[in-house]
């Protein structure tokens, strides 16, 4: 066997890393930890391959963007004299190189998921490499997982390898036992960091990102002597076409080739920047160069210190990209790329004071994304799989349950057991987020597939309408018809005329159109468009050789509620514009929607605005009707009687009511409420202080603790205690027979707690826990009893003389501490011992209060 070397670092790893695999037939695994650009991301896959640690499967590598993958299997293909496809081969979304005979094939994290769904115990797969683990991307963990259940249950002959230049091994040692780590300390040169924070012009307005980035650069090269290619990362497309703007206007620049990389761009145009020669460069990318790529030549970076990080976003209820901060361990990553060749230079341009604020490091996606996407696929090969696994890092409850109840209202999963539907199967097949997965599915069988299609791109992307101005207000008014249903409808007319320009700025500008917005709705939509001709799916007439007839308004919003239904609104009174949704709060729709306020709709997005008090505001709506949920969701409405409470007039009221879920569509007054549900609501207003009892006083409150300590104190005389829960029954029994509070303000807790006790019962509480003691000088004196403190009770000092001891209860088990009160009701001492009050403290106590007193008995 022939077996290719290299001279990069990694290979040092070589000889421990086949041993380690080559010892044993079954369950061996491994962590890689080496730095960035010293080629394990092309070096480690063919040494698994040259040493036939795969055997007659495929060696899979996970990379997390697409660009990556692509790029790592044309280098391996390369190096190894094959043609791209063949023994080496790649698979991104909507794009598979890759063939059967393909032995190392690199894949997103994504298309990864997919496999799993055709080959849920990668049967095909005999080497699992999961490279920049570090990123901690949410299928990246999902993958992990997976293969570590499926090596322990089905396939012990599974290698699993997890790569990273920053990940802290030891855990994932732990999770993947047995395991080996493998540490290449590879070259790296220092690189000096310095910070250059923005400048603000005379207005206070902070100098754009761009800017700041052109003029580090032309700092690097005309002062400190930078004759090498410098990186620069930017966040996105946007942000990489502002700053090859900025540096283009600047005569530093001229000697060098600006290009930009980021995953979007065609191919032979990433490939020309990985390409050294043919003079300097400045490149900008996005943070696609943060890792698993290496661009040699570059012996400066200038980082804006942002990204385009995948979170949860709550207005839509999906994942999208927004701008972020980057963690500090990111900006050593980038900064590292200066020192691949030499002493590098670093620029970041955020202030040094502000670094130490930032996150160390990304927050997992496990812990920001929405998680139904992923939970669905679970739900597909657990099933075919036939078992269960633990992640590396749970998902939090919270996340957890707002997936699942996603994936419930789509039809996804069944409400009560989470059991995956036909629908969820269907669903599943296709690689998008479930709401538009549903939207298409539906959209078939209404023969409106291209429009919602259209409307799912429109809805994942940037707003493709900007604010009105006043000069483009009457032009966007055009987009908008009095009789539409939906504001989607709008927008789909705005994107015909931003295609009717073929998306030029220029002429998108009168009508406030985004023309970058809609040019990257186009290119989704064709994506999507794609997709579904692959799966099969088409319009229910095309289906059965019909022609498709035209699309209806009513239809396109029965499918937005397919996908959308979870953000249901009732109108709270007609022409309010107030609704109240089905996660139990209310919306609002703004004054300028452009549809008349219905009674039923749903929002796409659901906006919280935090002000003086939160304001949910309701976008993107949709006007439906009832009866299109009785179609789409039967199961999911019900009528019946609910009993209630009406705070505004303190009553309960028996409605009958029909509900979506847990949204109430009707309800009216029928009838009189149940009296045990009657009471229970009005009982639970009472112990939460909504409604007073003025009748439950301080006594009832001494009876209760009188009870509770005697127990207590003597649980030989096996007295029935009465805890809160018990409070809440006896509050109920007061109630019972009431419907509003006016019947109940009066009414006293006597009966109830007399009934709480026999006769004997009574006669022992109140020998033994008296509410009065009786003193020598004959007078009587309250015991107040207290929970976790000994009982107590309150007299002026003249009424004590002759008593000497204090009063014992319980028995005799228990002392009552005695708080001597001054002739004025004062507290002037409290005692446990009254024997020796009279010794030693009286006298003292008799010459300090008789001046003020001299007209009470002094003893």
């Amino acid at each position: 066997m022939s077996v290719r070397t290299s001279n990069l670092p990694i290979e040092a790893i070589r000889n421990p890393l086949v041993g380690w695999f080559s010892r044993t037939s079954t369950r061996a695994n491994a962590v890689v930890k080496a730095p960035t650009g010293s080629g394990k991301s092309t070096q480690v896959p063919q040494m698994l391959l040259d040493h036939d640690l795969a055997g007659d499967k495929r060696i899979v590598v996970l990379q997390p963007r697409r660009i990556a993958a692509r790029m790592l299997a044309a280098r391996v293909a390369s190096e190894r004299g094959v043609r791209l496809g063949e023994e080496v081969g790649y698979q991104v979304r909507f794009e598979n190189v890759s063939s059967a005979r393909t032995r190392i094939l690199f894949v997103t994290e994504g298309v990864m998921l997919r496999h799993l769904l055709d080959d849920p115990t990668l049967g095909k797969v005999g080497c699992l490499v999961i490279d920049e683990f570090h990123e901690r991307h949410l299928d990246g963990d999902l993958c992990l997982a997976w293969a570590r259940a499926i090596q322990a249950v089905h396939r012990p002959d599974l290698r699993i390898i997890v790569m990273s230049a920053t990940i802290t091994p030891e855990p994932l040692r732990e999770f993947m036992h047995p395991c080996e780590i493998f540490d290449s300390e590879g070259r790296t040169f220092p690189v000096s960091i310095s910070y250059q924070a923005p400048q603000r012009d005379k207005r206070g307005f902070e100098e754009a990102i761009w800017d700041q980035a052109a003029r580090a650069a032309e700092d690097l090269v005309t002062t400190r002597g930078v004759q090498d290619d410098i990186l620069i990362f930017m966040p996105g497309g946007h942000e990489i076409r502002k700053t090859i703007s900025a540096l283009q206007g600047r005569s530093f620049a001229r000697g060098y080739r600006i290009l930009p990389l980021h995953g979007e761009l065609p191919p032979q145009q990433q490939d020309e920047v990985l390409q050294p020669g043919q003079g300097r460069r400045i490149i900008v990318s996005t943070n696609v160069a943060e890792t698993s790529l290496t661009i040699e030549g570059v012996r400066a970076v200038i980082d804006s210190g942002l990204a385009r990080i995948s979170s949860y976003d709550a207005r839509r209820g999906i994942n999208t990209l927004t701008v972020q901060k980057i963690s500090r361990a990111s900006a050593e990553q980038r900064s590292g790329r200066a020192g691949r060749l030499g002493p590098g230079m670093g620029v970041r341009l955020w202030p040094e004071r502000e670094h130490l604020h930032r996150a160390e490091n990304e927050l997992p996606e496990i812990r920001r994304l929405d998680l139904s996407e992923a939970f669905l696929t679970l739900k597909v090969v657990t099933k075919a799989a036939g078992m269960t696994f633990d992640w590396y890092e749970s998902p939090t409850e919270e996340s957890s349950h707002r997936a699942t109840g996603l994936l419930a209202s789509l039809g996804a999963i069944q409400a009560q057991d989470g059991a995956l539907t036909e629908l969820g199967r269907k669903m599943s097949a296709f690689p998008l987020h479930p709401r538009f997965s549903r939207m298409l599915i539906t959209a078939a069988e209404f023969n409106c597939l291209e429009d919602a299609a259209l409307c799912a791109a429109l809805a994942q992307g940037r707003d493709l309408l900007m604010k009105p101005t006043e000069l483009t207000k009457r032009k966007q008014e055009d987009f908008f018809q009095r009789d539409d249903l939906s504001e989607f409808q709008a927008l789909m007319r705005a994107f015909d005329k931003a295609a009717s320009t073929k998306f030029d700025p220029t002429a998108c500008a009168p009508y406030g159109i985004h023309a970058r917005a809609a040019h990257d709705a186009m290119r989704t939509y064709e994506q999507i468009g794609g997709l579904c001709r692959r799966m099969g799916l088409a319009n229910r007439a095309q289906m059965n050789n019909e022609d498709v007839p035209q699309p209806r308004a009513e239809d396109l919003a029965r499918v937005i509620l397919s996908a959308f239904s979870d953000h249901l609104g009732v109108e709270t009174a007609s022409g309010s514009r107030v609704y109240a949704l089905a996660a139990g709060y209310k919306g609002h729709l703004e004054k300028d929607a452009h549809i008349k306020p219905p009674p039923l709709l749903v929002a796409a997005e659901i906006a919280e605005i935090q002000g003086k008090a939160l304001q949910v505001k309701l976008n993107l709506v949709t006007r439906i009707e009832e009866t299109w949920l009785r179609e789409l969701f039967p199961a999911d409405m019900t009528s019946g009687f609910h009993v209630a409470y009406d705070a505004i007039n303190k009553r309960v009221m028996n409605l009958e009511q029909t509900r979506f879920r847990d949204l109430v569509l009707h309800s009216r007054e029928r009838g009189e409420p149940n009296l045990g549900l009657a009471a229970t609501l009005l009982a639970e207003e009472v112990v939460s202080k909504r409604l007073d009892l003025p009748t439950w006083t301080e006594k009832t409150e001494q009876w209760i603790t009188r009870l509770n300590c005697l127990a207590a104190w003597m649980p030989e005389l096996e007295l029935p205690t009465i805890s809160e829960e018990d409070r809440r029954l006896l509050i109920e029994q007061i109630c019972y027979g009431a419907t509003a509070y006016r019947q109940i303000k009066d009414r006293t807790p006597d009966a109830a707690l007399h009934a709480w006790l026999s006769a004997a019962q009574r006669d022992m509480l109140e020998q033994y826990a008296p509410e009065r003691v009786k003193l020598a000088s004959g007078r009587t004196a309250r015991v107040e009893y207290r929970d976790n403190a000994p009982p107590q009770m309150s007299v002026i000092l003249q009424h004590l003389y002759d008593t000497t001891e204090n009063p014992r209860i319980a028995g005799g088990k228990v002392s009552v501490l005695v708080e001597i009160l001054a002739p004025s009701q004062r507290p002037v001492q409290t005692t446990g011992d009254l024997g020796s009050f009279w010794k030693t403290s009286y006298q003292a106590l008799k010459t300090q209060l008789r001046g003020r007193y001299p007209r009470h008995e002094w003893r």
